[in-house]
């Protein structure tokens, strides 16, 4: 992310926090309450919803902060609140449904014009992955954070090695020393009819 661009979504983000639980009437939902908030305040507080709508709905990885929600508005079957949030390059998008729209190309034009909802563009969740072509998923298996994800598996995986062997050495042991259920078998035939 660019300086400029961290800049921009920090002043947001400091402008959200200062004025939270405040309330904006937006043009074309004004029968709904447009609450400022960040994710925490909004029905999604406890997901990982913001770091999945910045990482697998757009075509390109982009940072976002959320500014707050629609009120009561009819949307998908999860919550009455239609998220909204800003992004790097300023677009304002909603989430709805597994989907974000794209309801604004700015704050500006989001204040001034009101939501385009449903927006004429909307992104739903893997989306960004769909036109990966081989050569794009060797890059992204081949990226520095992917090879150390794997280092950090492997690692921990050779951790456990030596607990995990020890325990299936106990396991074999004591199948091989108790009984089956239901007691040993004592070789009597079984009475057929």
């Amino acid at each position: 992310m660019k300086c400029g661009a961290q800049k921009y979504l920090e002043e947001i983000g400091s402008f959200v926090s200062k004025h939270s639980g405040a309330k904006i009437k937006l043009k074309k939902v004004e029968r709904y309450n447009f609450r400022v908030g960040s994710l925490k305040d909004t029905s999604y507080k406890n997901t990982d919803l913001l770091q999945e709508w910045e990482q697998f709905y757009l075509p390109d990885e982009m940072k976002m902060v959320v500014i707050g929600v629609l009120e009561n508005f009819p949307c998908g079957e999860d919550s009455a609140e239609l998220v909204l949030m800003v992004c790097e390059d300023g677009n304002v998008f909603a989430y709805e449904d597994e989907r974000l729209h794209l309801v604004a190309s700015s704050l500006k034009e989001l204040l001034e014009f009101g939501v385009h909802f449903p927006g004429s563009t909307y992104y739903h969740c893997g989306q960004s992955f769909e036109d990966m072509t081989k050569d794009d998923w060797n890059k992204v298996k081949n990226s520095e954070e992917a090879r150390e994800k794997r280092q950090k598996h492997q690692d921990m995986l050779e951790s456990i090695k030596p607990t995990l062997l020890r325990n299936l050495k106990i396991i074999k042991q004591r199948l091989q020393e108790e009984p089956p259920p239901g007691g040993r078998e004592m070789g009597v035939p079984l009475p057929v009819s």
